[in-house]
């Protein structure tokens, strides 16, 4: 009984008196943030029926914990949630799909940025197959005959090379340089037929020198009349297997190559022996004039720059200038009766940018500028004139842009592929661009590590005929997708970047070049510029490149000579999908037909079954595929440091896009713990020095703290050094060893781009 009289008799339920729950982990705005939800949640029978139960994830994938979701969740009824990298601490969990003992939950789908960019209403009308624009003229009117070329080299393109009939460029140069010997500037789009543009005049005056010859003609002693540059060693090797099919209708005519990465002692003796038409790159054929007494430029009437743009973004104008200068130096009359007096220049570029107008300044006199009859490439002429513009795409070419959040990319390209190579014969071979080697490294050890391992048992067992008759009794058991690829990802993978040895690359061009089979190639932009890659029907830009220029020639490797082919670039929302009024320069139709799609189209065509199916098993196999990679990444340290060294190298070679086009990639707008997961990484790795990164809070306290916590170790070792003057003086030697090794470490750490 009360003082007051009042009799205190309520019955209290075990509803009402519950043990308060503890949350542990994370920030305290994260712990409050659960308890007061936790508070408002309906207990058990309270909102059934009414919609106001627990609200559950939209999918497996989602955790609905503090303000933000956790990277990865430990399941409440397992002690074997540390074995991540980083060991996070484990938060309170809602009600939410069971997992199996210690298995993280990857959260994909959850906190990904929305496109911002409005999607243009597309036109009903059907658009109309575009006719090819650089495809040979098939009219019957123009032959290579007609043309100027000789009837035996003419005779030998149309049976021996299966070429009938001449491109609108090789029509317009042909023509040209065989009428005049005046310097010439080649532009064309990439995939157009630029290298027989100007080697079949070269092959055709060399050829006539023969004719003139009273004695014997033109042999290896007569000299070297001709010189090509390519940037690359693969497009030099590419135009001498060009010219070397030329020439069998002229054998007495000799051509070699002098690139970087072979032994320069067999150049030399190859010099020596005499050559004809020497294909070159810049750096060695300047170091073949300085050093190889052997090589004799006199005779010189014919240079040729291949691909000028590419050759002065690699920095090659000093190296151009000292040759030009050399070649102007060293030319003398010649002996060979029919040899011109003066050197005649060409320069070949799909692009007519500042620094290809400076190479023409350098080594151009009075040229003329060849480009195609516009009548030739489409049939038609609307009387406007696109000197000014950047670039142009093939009619024929069908580009796309998928718009992906940083999370998604990974598993996005994976079910690009997937869907891509699931039909035998659809597409052949597909090329994957990325921004640097690193990621050219981890993109090919994801793709190629189940395949592997099972080509491997295959070719171990092969010896055991048992063995034989059950793999091939299982194979046949297996469905399409299951012997494409025994991981059910893509098909075989190669690597191909700047890191790799000479002998590799070729190598690697050559297996891919020549395979009957699916497969895919990563590559960085090396393998961009000129080089004609058989039957490649697909192009994707997993990596945007760092400029519009770049970009054209990336996707011209598909689309040429007239033949089909489709580009994908993968963008993410933002201010990325800016890039997008770039991509619709390149048209001819303002960009009419350039098409657009995302994430969750391509997740549930190559995770799922169909676009409009309405089950979620693509979420949980998309889910299951990224998860798979990660444990893959966390139980090999070598696999998880190439992940973090693509990763490093990625953020990088962000920063490196040109000034005009830097806001569309603009390296504060990145999130990097999403970006992580495309390199399948739980968390991303530590501090990055990248010029123009924005700190996280964390990093600065963290940074703050070590250097009070240094300062404070100093002043403790300068008192101690008071007493002792010999560590002391040990400590400030050690102190600048290591002030030293910092420095010469600070490049080394740079990403290497290709």
């Amino acid at each position: 009984m009360a003082d007051d009289g009042m009799l205190l008799n309520f019955a209290l339920g075990d509803s009402v008196i519950t043990q308060e729950a503890k949350y542990k982990g994370g920030t305290w705005r994260d712990r409050l943030s659960a308890k007061k939800r936790s508070q408002h949640q309906p207990r058990d029978g309270e909102g059934e029926g009414k919609g106001k139960g627990p609200h559950q994830p939209k999918n497996p994938n989602q955790t609905q914990l503090g303000t933000r979701p956790a990277k990865r969740q430990r399941t409440t009824d397992s002690n074997e949630g540390r074995s991540g990298e980083g060991g996070n601490r484990s938060r309170p969990q809602q009600q939410g799909p069971r997992r199996h003992p210690g298995q993280f939950a990857s959260s994909l789908f959850t906190s990904n940025p929305e496109s911002t960019h409005v999607e243009e209403p597309k036109s009903e009308e059907p658009i109309e197959d575009a006719k090819p624009t650089n495809a040979p003229l098939l009219d019957g009117l123009d032959t290579f005959t007609n043309l100027g070329l000789s009837p035996n080299l003419a005779a030998h393109l149309l049976t021996k090379l299966e070429l009938k009939a001449p491109t609108a460029i090789q029509k317009a140069s042909v023509s040209q340089l065989l009428k005049e010997e005046s310097d010439a500037f080649i532009q064309a789009e990439t995939g157009s037929g630029k290298t027989l543009a100007y080697l079949l005049p070269l092959v055709q005056r060399i050829m006539a020198l023969s004719k003139a010859t009273k004695e014997d003609g033109v042999h290896r002693d007569s000299g070297l009349f001709a010189i090509i540059l390519a940037p690359t060693r693969e497009l030099c090797k590419q135009i001498s297997v060009v010219l070397e099919n030329v020439l069998r209708c002229a054998n007495w005519i000799v051509c070699g190559t002098v690139i970087g990465g072979e032994k320069k002692k067999s150049e030399k003796a190859r010099l020596r022996k005499g050559l004809n038409i020497l294909v070159a790159t810049p750096g060695r054929l300047a170091d073949h004039l300085e050093n190889t007494e052997a090589l004799n430029v006199s005779n010189v009437r014919w240079l040729v720059l291949d691909e000028g743009d590419r050759l002065m973004d690699l920095g090659f104008e000093e190296e151009l200038q000292g040759i030009v200068k050399k070649l102007d130096a060293r030319q003398r009359p010649s002996r060979v009766p029919g040899v011109p007096t003066r050197r005649t220049t060409v320069l070949c570029s799909a692009t007519l940018k500042m620094n290809v107008q400076r190479l023409g300044e350098i080594s151009l006199k009075d040229a003329i500028h060849i480009k195609a009859d516009a009548t030739d490439e489409d049939g038609k002429t609307d009387g406007k004139k696109d000197d000014e513009d950047s670039f142009r795409v093939p009619a024929q070419l069908k580009q796309s842009y998928a718009v992906v959040p940083s999370k998604l990319r990974l598993v996005s390209l994976t079910a690009f592929l997937k869907r891509t190579f699931i039909r035998k014969g659809s597409v052949m071979k597909a090329i994957v661009f990325v921004s640097c080697a690193d990621s050219a490294d981890f993109l090919f050890e994801v793709f190629s590590r189940e395949f592997g391992k099972r080509k491997g048992k295959k070719n171990r067992d092969r010896n055991d005929s048992d063995d034989e008759e059950e793999e091939s009794d299982e194979a046949k058991i297996l469905s399409e997708r299951e012997k494409m690829s025994p991981h059910g990802t893509i098909a075989p993978a190669t690597a191909f970047s700047n890191s790799l040895n000479s002998q590799i690359r070729t190598a690697t061009l050559k297996s891919f070049s020549r395979s009957d089979d699916p497969s895919v190639m990563v590559c960085t932009d090396v393998a961009a510029r000129g080089l004609d890659l058989p039957n490649v029907e697909l192009v994707i830009e997993y990596d945007p490149a760092f400029s519009a220029d770049d970009h054209t020639h990336r996707i011209g490797r598909t689309a040429r000579l007239g033949r089909d082919g489709r580009a994908c670039i993968f963008l993410q929302p933002g201010c990325e999908e800016n890039y997008v009024e770039i991509l619709k320069r390149g048209y001819r139709d303002g960009g009419k037909a350039l098409t657009r799609t995302d994430a969750t189209e391509i997740l549930k065509r190559g995770f799922g079954v169909s676009v409009d199916s309405s089950s979620k098993n693509w979420e949980e196999k998309t889910t299951d595929w990224q998860m798979d990679v990660e444990r893959w990444a966390l139980d090999n340290p070598k696999y998880l440091e190439m992940a973090r060294r693509g990763f490093q190298s990625h953020i990088r070679a962000y920063a490196t896009h040109i000034a005009a086009e830097r806001s569309m990639f603009d390296i504060k707008e990145l999130h990097l713990g999403h970006l992580a997961k495309s390199f399948a990484l739980r968390d991303r790795p530590g501090k990055i020095n990248v010029p123009g990164l924005r700190t996280s809070k964390e990093e600065t306290k963290k940074d703050f703290k070590a250097s009070r916590s240094g300062a404070a170790g100093q002043k403790r070792k300068a008192g101690a050094a008071d007493d002792n003057p010999v560590a002391s003086n040990t400590d400030d030697a050690a102190r600048r060893m290591r002030q030293k090794m910092r420095e010469n470490m600070a490049g080394a750490s740079e990403f290497n781009l290709a």
